[in-house]
C-alpha cells in the first residue's frame, strides 16, 4: 500500500514546483522542453535555465534543503523583487505528474517548503528551500531572562500568527486578556521625507519614543504590498526612523500603517504602555551566571 494518496505515472514523470509570495504572486515552473498547462489551467513556464539542486530525505526527523537557481525575469522573478523582500517567507511547492494525459497540479506532492536565504550573482539568483519539518528541530523550553521573552500581540503587521509558546503576552487563547494588534494600529501618510530610513508624519501627535520597537508597513507607493519594517526610533513631531531603509523611494503622500511596540521591561512599556505585567516573564530579579559563579573574595 503507497504511503503518499497519490501516485503519478512513474513511466511518463512530470517534475513541476510553485512558489507563492505572502503577498499574492504565484511563480509555476516546469521541468520540460515547453510550457505545460495544467488540467486546471495553471501555465507552469518551462525555463531551460531553471535548476533545481536534488530533492533527497531521510527516515527521521531530519529537514530536507534544496536549493533552486536561475536567470532574473525569465520565470517573472525580477531582481527588484528579490531583494526588497517580496519572496521572504514565501511558501514552495514541488510536485510530480504526468506529461502523457493532462497534467494534475499537487498530483504527487514532493515537497512543501519555506524559502530561506537569496543569494545574487550577476543575472542569476540562487534560493533556498528549507522544509517545513525544520521547524521541529528548533529548541524549545523557556529561557530565564531579565526582559521578557514573549513577542507582543498575537500577529504581525504582515498577517503572520506568531507561535503560541512565544506570543503569550495575550494570555491564553481561549480568554485573552493582553493587547490586541488591531487596537493599537495607527495609519497616516508622509509629510515629508530625510532618506529611506528617515520619514515624517507632521500629523502624528504621540509622545516621544511611543513607537519605538514597533513596525511600520507601506500601503501605498512604491514600497506597497512589501513586509513590514521594524521602527528604530519615533519623535514627537512624527518622525520615524526604521531599522532598515525602505527598499523603494519614499514619497511625500505615501501611506503607511505602524504599531506602537514594548521595551519587554516588567516596569516598561509591558506597564506603562498595556497594564500587562500579568501576562509579562521578565526577571530582573535573578541572580545572572557572572554572579553565582563567583569565587569568595576577601
Amino acid at each position: 500500500m503507497p504511503m503518499k494518496s497519490s501516485v503519478a505515472d512513474p513511466e511518463t514523470p512530470l517534475y513541476c514546483a510553485r512558489i507563492e509570495a505572502v503577498t499574492g504572486e504565484i511563480y509555476r515552473f516546469a521541468w520540460y522542453p515547453h510550457d505545460v498547462v495544467m488540467s486546471n489551467g495553471d501555465v507552469y513556464v518551462a525555463d531551460p535555465f531553471y535548476k533545481p539542486s536534488d530533492l533527497s530525505g531521510t527516515a527521521d526527523l531530519t529537514p530536507s534543503v534544496f536549493d533552486s537557481q536561475g536567470f532574473f525575469d525569465a520565470t517573472g522573478i525580477t531582481r527588484n523583487q528579490l531583494i526588497s523582500g517580496l519572496l521572504d517567507n514565501a511558501k514552495g511547492y514541488a510536485f510530480k505528474t504526468s506529461w502523457a494525459a493532462a497534467p494534475v497540479k499537487d498530483e504527487e506532492p514532493l515537497r512543501k517548503v519555506i524559502l530561506g536565504a537569496g543569494e545574487i550573482q550577476d543575472e542569476v539568483y540562487k534560493l533556498e528551500h528549507m522544509s517545513l519539518k525544520d521547524a521541529l528541530n528548533q529548541t524549545v523550553g523557556s529561557e530565564v531572562c531579565a526582559k521578557c521573552t514573549y513577542v507582543l500581540f498575537d500577529e504581525t503587521l504582515d498577517g503572520d500568527v506568531i507561535a503560541s509558546d512565544r506570543s503569550r503576552c495575550s494570555g491564553p487563547r481561549a480568554a485573552p486578556d493582553g493587547p490586541v494588534i488591531g487596537d493599537y494600529i495607527v495609519t497616516g501618510a508622509v509629510t515629508s521625507v530625510t532618506s529611506q530610513k528617515v520619514w515624517q508624519d507632521s500629523s502624528r501627535a504621540e509622545a516621544e519614543g511611543y513607537f519605538n520597537y514597533g513596525s511600520v508597513k507601506w500601503k501605498t507607493g512604491a514600497n506597497a504590498g512589501l513586509r513590514s519594517t521594524e521602527i528604530k526610533s519615533s519623535l514627537a513631531d512624527g518622525t520615524i526612523t526604521t531599522h532598515l531603509a525602505a527598499y523603494y523611494t519614499i514619497e511625500i503622500g505615501d501611506e503607511y500603517e505602524a504599531h506602537l511596540g514594548c521595551d519587554h521591561l516588567r516596569d516598561g512599556d509591558c506597564y506603562t504602555k498595556f497594564n500587562n505585567n500579568i501576562n509579562c516573564n521578565a526577571m530582573p530579579d535573578v541572580i545572572t551566571r557572572e554572579e553565582y559563579s563567583k569565587h569568595g573574595t576577601s
